[in-house]
């Protein structure tokens, strides 16, 4: 049985403002690139995961952008670590198990209501981010088979560096994605696509 997303009365609004606050400390500076315009229906955010602060960035983003209810994805052995954070949106998935299916049904149910976000993170577990080509798994692709209605889907890659800075500077590329009749093969290799822009753009800056 999966343990579904709350959003407690006090610890929500406390994890969005740390997600606000906090990366102000451990980054130099923080870029949101995005030239996105909000569809006014469900997000689906598929992110690279490359660092511990991920999940929090994600609000971040939906703070700086979109204002909406936020949901994340984590292993259910993660998550059961850190109970604290089922109060502020985080739901569970276990890989190979039979309840997998069950999170992905409910990650569908989220995303029929407009008022929500959801971030996914296609590669399953944190990787380093020199890692290239980005795999995705495959079992999380169900959830377009389940939906019922249309989602904005947005591909969202976070890049660091220091240059000459002490604190490095973290940049967040958003592009939004057209996904209908795309394969999972497809989507990942425009993710690639854009992973590879995004560091164009990065080098850029230095």
């Amino acid at each position: 049985m999966i343990i579904k997303a709350r959003h407690h009365w006090f610890y929500y609004p406390f994890f969005r403002l740390y997600s606000r606050r906090m990366p102000g400390f451990d980054f130099g500076r923080i870029t949101v690139h995005s030239d996105v315009a909000d569809r006014g229906l469900p997000l689906l955010m598929l992110s690279s995961h490359v660092t511990w602060w991920d999940g929090f960035l994600g609000e971040y983003i939906n703070h700086q952008l979109f204002k909406r209810k936020y949901h994340v994805m984590m292993l259910e052995e993660q998550l059961k670590k850190r109970m604290f954070l089922n109060k502020t949106g985080a739901y569970s998935i276990k890989k190979g198990s039979r309840s997998a299916l069950e999170s992905l049904q409910y990650t569908s149910e989220l995303l029929k209501d407009r008022r929500n976000m959801v971030l996914l993170f296609p590669q399953g577990k944190i990787h380093s981010m020199f890692d290239y080509p980005v795999v995705f798994e495959k079992g999380w692709f169900r959830i377009f088979r389940d939906l019922e209605n249309p989602v904005q889907v947005l591909f969202v890659i976070i890049l660091i560096d220091y240059f000459s800075s002490r604190k490095p500077w973290l940049n967040l590329y958003l592009y939004d994605y057209d996904y209908p009749g795309r394969t999972l093969e497809e989507m990942n290799r425009d993710f690639n696509h854009y992973l590879l822009e995004s560091i164009g753009n990065q080098k850029s800056m230095a």
